[in-house]
Formats: structure tokens, sequence, C-alpha cells
């Protein structure tokens, strides 16, 4: 039995199935876990999640921010995007059923046999694993819940930036979704998040005030495996943090870690 996580797909159906092919993946026997960003942006958004949810329960994921988005826009919260490639999903006569599928995923994946944690965009360096695992909880809860909609509908936004125990309501999950699904850069003094900065470490000043949210993250026996930040194509420095979204979208490559030999494996992306 192997276990993989796989990067960002965003709808590239074509390359994951030949990174599949590629480590010979067999659903009857290995696991396959993803990072998020299932959709959006890439040709094949319903063919997608068919093709996964079809995996059954040799597949998890945690959502990603345009998963979260394709929610607000399937339950008619956003106006869809063209460049998200969603319109499948948005007339199809599954559309409910996708509703219900992508808002009982989770933010957080934890395997404790193999000291591995998958999130989409990290985890706040001021929460420690167990926090982390609750927040995500509450989350998740609220996105299962009858009042999910009302929660989409407030979701959007990027205050408050601080942590505070004290936080209630929608600003406390929305910071929790920002910091799992949206978190590249904390600033240095505050580890205040700032959700506007997008390059990579390298091309920062170095007089910069911000630092990746990893930067902070203290060093441990667990694995963290996340996506959402392309510019990184892969590299954060760190055995312990790992980092999966090499653009597959943009033409890059679609990568995935196996778990047991800490090896990562990649094919060519979309080619527009």
């Amino acid at each position: 039995m192997a276990h993989y996580v796989v990067g960002d797909i965003h709808g590239c159906l074509q390359p994951l199935q030949n990174l599949l092919a590629k480590v010979e993946f067999n659903p009857r026997y290995d696991q396959l876990w993803a990072v998020g960003d299932l959709i959006g942006r890439g040709p094949e958004a319903q063919a997608t999640l068919e093709f996964l949810a079809d995996l059954g329960p040799a597949f998890q994921t945690v959502l990603g921010n345009h998963d979260l988005h394709a929610l607000a826009v399937l339950c008619e919260l956003r106006r869809p995007n063209p460049k998200d490639n969603t319109a499948d999903l948005l007339h199809s006569t599954s559309r409910d059923f996708w509703v219900e599928w992508l808002r009982k995923q989770p933010l957080l994946l934890a395997d404790a046999t193999q000291s591995l944690l998958i999130t989409h965009a990290g985890i706040l360096p001021q929460w420690s694993v167990d926090e982390a695992a609750g927040h995500a909880q509450e989350v998740e809860l609220v996105l299962r819940s009858n009042n999910f909609v009302q929660f989409l509908e407030q979701m959007y936004g990027n205050h408050p930036v601080l942590w505070h125990e004290d936080l209630t309501g929608v600003e406390r999950w929305r910071f929790i979704v920002n910091v799992f699904t949206r978190m590249r850069y904390l600033e240095k003094q505050s580890l205040a998040l700032d959700l506007t900065e997008k390059s990579p470490p390298a091309e920062l000043p170095a007089s910069s005030a911000l630092m990746p949210w990893f930067a902070a993250w203290p060093q441990s026996h667990w694995r963290i495996v996340f996506g959402h930040w392309a510019s990184l194509m892969g590299h954060s420095s760190r055995s312990d943090v790992i980092a999966l979204d090499t653009g597959c979208v943009w033409g890059e490559s679609l990568t995935l870690l196996d778990v047991e030999s800490n090896k990562k494996i990649s094919v060519p992306g979309w080619q527009r």
C-alpha cells in the first residue's frame, strides 16, 4: 500500500491522471490525499471532481480557497468568474451533490502514524497542532451545518489580521479560513496576516517587514504538507515543511509526495 499527497490540481484532470499512472496508483490498495484547490482556473472542473469522488475511500482532501469560492458560486452568493472554468458545475444537474460533497471536506488532515499534517495554505505558528485541529473543526462544523450559506456570505475579507482566542463568530471563523486557505506571509513583529503579497521570499527586499509563515513555525516531528503558493515552486527550504503547488495550472508541473519515501514525483502541467 502506498500513500501519496498531491499538490494543487485546479481542474487539470489529464496531468492528474498522468501523475497517478506514473506511480501506478491503485485505489484498491493506495491512498491519495490532496492539499486542496481541486478546481478553479483549469479546464475540467466537474470531470476532475467526478474522478476524485469515484476513488471513494482511497481519496481524501482538504479545502482550498478556490474550492470554498466554488461553493459560494454554486450557492449563487458570488458571480462565476469565466477564468475559473466552473460553468459546467454551475449548470450541472449534479450541482446540489457537489455543494454537499465540498462542504463536508475538512480544512486539516492529520495522520499521526506518519507524523503528517495536510492543509491548503499552512498553519498559524502560534497554534499547537492540537489547537490547529480544534480551530479547523470549528469551521468544518459551520460548513456542515444548516447555516453554511450564511457563513459563506460573510466569509470574504482580510480582517481580522491578528489572532486572539477571544475572537468570536464570523470574525473568528473568517480568520481561521484565511489561515488554512489563503495565508502566505506574516508580519515579522506582530505575526499579523498579510494576504496581499504573493511573491516568493527571495524576491522580497531585505528590509521587508514580512516573512513566510513557515519561517516562524517551530521545528517538530510533524511534516506539514501544503499547497497554495505556486511561486515557491515546491521550495520551502525546510525538510519538515513541504510545498506541493508547482504551478500545474500555469503550465509548470503537477507534483505529489510519496509519504513513505518522502520523495516528490512530477509530471508536466496543463498546456494551454
